[in-house]
């Protein structure tokens, strides 16, 4: 196996972006100083950050790592170094529409790290990715398997050519070679097809058990839909994912299902009706293999993406674990600032990962450690550095609580990535045909119409039409207030009125 090579890579901020026409020009906000502040404003002292060192501080604190088997292949040391470049331009999922593929280019690289812009859009929408995702493609890959693009704004679908882009604009494509080939993970059993049903957890409330379909295949990875829901809830997975279950997985384990929004009397959901009324098929439930538990335990460490400032990875401790997510915490730092992940996300990596990949790696805060430049700005949030903002990646430094990720002014406000098709006309969105292949296989009635409804946030208009039963007695007060910034109001939703039942 290639080792990376450990020299550190600097980190390198684009100045550029593109215009109206789609060509690179200079960024307005790289232009001037961003929030008017240098980005750092706590300044570990330079013998802090030499010492330091995963061996001393395991010592120190009398704990483990996590062992580097538990990591997956995303997760662990890559075996080859990243060979991305800012400027080249690629094809690549948008995190927040999975279903949506997109020209993308790179706008930062850092280790084994990318940030990826939008092309077209403001830099703010950017978000961070590792160079061997699964969710990256190079240019030609949507033509290939017959995948809408998303193209850059101002640009018409029918006359965007990449190769005629590439050379009008002078670009670069990020070369085949620089994409991971994940052939070797075996293929995807020819039983899960698209447009199959099956039953899978909600990853943005992982107590909801709803009714999904199959709405793409990629390589050894599915798209779930959530029936009747816009494409904000979708995920890739894959098959031996614990988050996807078979037709009466509920039933036979006394789960609540739940059915698709607007369903007439959701209490008493029927699979066989259902598959009937939409013609549809189940996913037959021999091919679905169970995954092995995660193996994380409480205490271990490990390094984890901030999720409220994803540029960062910091050392992190995991406090408590269920069947398919662990509880991070990063040292040093308030438990206010803790977060469950998935247990198979990319954002978590074994000790060591970023000294391996060359990704810098933010150590436990310590008061005695920080040093305050004369004359500087500085962040009044114990332990920020002024790096990141609230507001995303479009700027890259703050020095006031305003724009810190981490005071309590921001602490409630959800700090992930803005949405730019939310900014869309309706109509805009309806019009996109990288919607139409999700609202084709889960928007109709059972007359086969599709048709539209009110959108409430999706937790609110379960707890309207369900009863939860049984050990799954929840205060759905409380459930309402756990997951109030998750689910924000705001999100469009596409819907359906159901037709009664046939009896």
């Amino acid at each position: 196996m290639k080792q990376p090579n450990r020299k550190r890579k600097l980190s390198m901020d684009s100045k550029e972006h593109l215009n109206q026409d789609g060509c690179l020009e200079q960024a307005e906000e790289e232009k001037k100083p961003r929030d008017g502040a240098t980005p750092l404003s706590h300044v570990p002292s330079v013998a802090a950050q030499e010492a330091w060192s995963w061996e001393q501080y395991l010592t120190e604190q009398k704990a483990i790592a996590a062992p580097v088997e538990l990591f997956s292949k995303d997760q662990s040391f890559p075996e080859h170094e990243n060979g991305f470049q800012v400027g080249m331009r690629l094809e690549g999922i948008d995190p927040r529409h999975p279903s949506v593929f997109c020209v993308l280019s790179v706008a930062e690289v850092c280790g084994y790290r990318l940030r990826l812009h939008f092309d077209g859009y403001l830099s703010c929408y950017d978000f961070w990715t590792n160079a061997g995702s699964p969710d990256i493609h190079p240019v030609g890959w949507c033509e290939k398997t017959k995948h809408e693009l998303h193209i850059p704004k101002g640009y018409r679908k029918d006359k965007f050519v990449w190769m005629d882009y590439l050379k009008a604009c002078k670009l670069q494509n990020a070369p085949k070679k620089l994409f991971r080939n994940r052939s070797s993970n075996g293929p995807m059993p020819k039983e899960f097809q698209v447009g199959m049903k099956l039953e899978a957890v909600d990853r943005k409330n992982p107590s909801l058990v709803c009714v999904a379909t199959i709405a793409d295949i990629v390589e050894d990875r599915l798209l779930v839909h959530f029936d009747n829901w816009d494409d904000s809830y979708d995920y890739w997975c894959d098959v031996n994912s614990p988050y996807v279950q078979p037709v009466g997985w509920c039933q036979e384990n006394g789960r609540t299902l739940i059915a698709p929004q607007g369903y007439p009397d959701p209490e008493n959901f029927s699979w066989t009706e259902y598959l009937e009324a939409t013609q549809t098929n189940a996913v037959p439930a021999k091919v679905f293999k169970m995954r092995p538990p995660h193996g994380f335990l409480p205490s271990m460490r490990l390094e984890a993406v901030d999720r409220r400032n994803p540029r960062l990875i910091r050392v992190a401790t995991v406090i408590d674990v269920d069947e398919q997510r662990l509880k991070v915490h990063f040292d040093g730092w308030d438990h206010k600032y803790d977060y469950w992940m998935d247990a198979d996300s990319p954002d978590i990596h074994p000790i060591g990962w970023c000294d391996i990949t060359g990704h810098p790696l933010e150590i436990p805060y310590r008061a005695n450690d920080v040093k305050i430049l004369p004359g500087q700005a500085v962040c009044p949030t114990p332990g920020c550095r002024g790096i990141g903002h609230i507001r995303g990646p479009r700027y890259s430094g703050h020095h006031s609580a305003f724009g810190c990720p981490y005071s309590d002014m921001n602490l409630k406000k959800e700090a992930t990535l803005h949405d730019r098709l939310r900014e869309q006309t309706q109509a805009n969105l309806e019009s996109d045909s990288s919607h139409s292949r999700s609202k084709n296989l889960c928007s109709l009635n059972f007359n086969g119409k599709h048709e539209k409804v009110n959108s409430q946030p999706r937790l609110v208009q379960q707890a309207k039409c369900l009863k939860i039963k049984g050990k799954e007695d929840i205060d759905l007060d409380n459930l309402f207030r756990a997951n109030g910034t998750v689910r924000p109001s705001s999100c469009p939703r596409k819907s359906l009125l159901w037709p009664p039942l046939p009896r």
